[in-house]
């Protein structure tokens, strides 16, 4: 009985020490200066998705004598939603001015339907620096898409014309909104680990050129441009250094 309870005496007194000692390494941590924050996110919302469906219908003709009809292939299309979950790899740089405002600029590579790359300004606000600390973020800025159209022997879209062949197709991205609010918990005095949930307003275009020409003397050509604002909810985890 006497081992047990100086057994449990020395694991309380180990744990109070061990206790106090995080809070003076944690009370050391930096308020203000240089940061840098590197965050892993999935970004989750309905994507459109368009179905090539076939179907047949006769032509009637004479094309001999013992056939008096043939079924001629056709296709039609059908769109319907489903949930899509979009990678999403951001770093930010900036300054702390205080315990509770910092701001900095970031960039980031996202993949949606097609590769986004966002630049942007980010500003937070800490409640309280402490152990476990509630934070909100606002990011804000421009996503951009493909820096050159790229050729495509044959392609399917999700959007009108649906299906083109000899074409060239460029997605460029648009402006982008980023609400963020989440809680920071201390590795050491100088990084923090976050979890965060966001939501993400993200513009963008894609446009699709098909050359009509094909070595002839006359040229013409058929465009086609889509624009689409894309709605998602974000769930990430960062580690920030200071």
């Amino acid at each position: 009985m006497k081992k047990t309870l100086v057994i449990i005496l020395f694991a309380f007194q180990a744990f109070s020490a061990f206790s106090q000692s995080n809070d003076i390494r944690f009370e050391n941590k930096k308020k203000s200066g240089y940061y840098n924050t590197t965050q892993i996110s999935l970004l989750m919302g309905n994507q459109l998705i368009t179905e090539r469906i076939p179907y047949y219908y006769p032509y009637y003709g004479y094309l001999s004598v013992a056939s008096s009809s043939v079924a001629y292939p056709a296709y039609y299309y059908n769109t319907r939603t489903e949930l899509q979950v979009s990678p999403s790899v951001t770093m930010t740089n900036g300054y702390m001015f205080n315990e509770h405002w910092a701001a900095g600029v970031g960039v980031g590579f996202e993949i949606f339907d097609h590769n986004l790359f966002p630049v942007f300004a980010d500003i937070r606000y800490t409640l309280c620096d402490n152990k476990i600390s509630p934070f909100f973020a606002f990011k804000i800025g421009q996503a951009f898409g493909n820096f050159k159209k790229k050729h495509y022997d044959s392609k399917y879209l999700n959007y009108e014309p649906y299906y083109v062949y000899d074409a060239y197709l460029r997605n460029y991205g648009g402006f982008m909104l980023h609400p963020e609010m989440g809680v920071k918990v201390p590795l050491s005095e100088n990084a923090d680990l976050m979890f965060t949930v966001a939501y993400r307003y993200q513009k963008t275009k894609s446009t699709v050129i098909q050359d009509n020409n094909h070595g002839t003397d006359y040229y013409s050509y058929n465009e086609w441009e889509n624009k689409a604002n894309l709605n998602r909810l974000s769930f990430g985890v960062a580690i920030m250094f200071r």
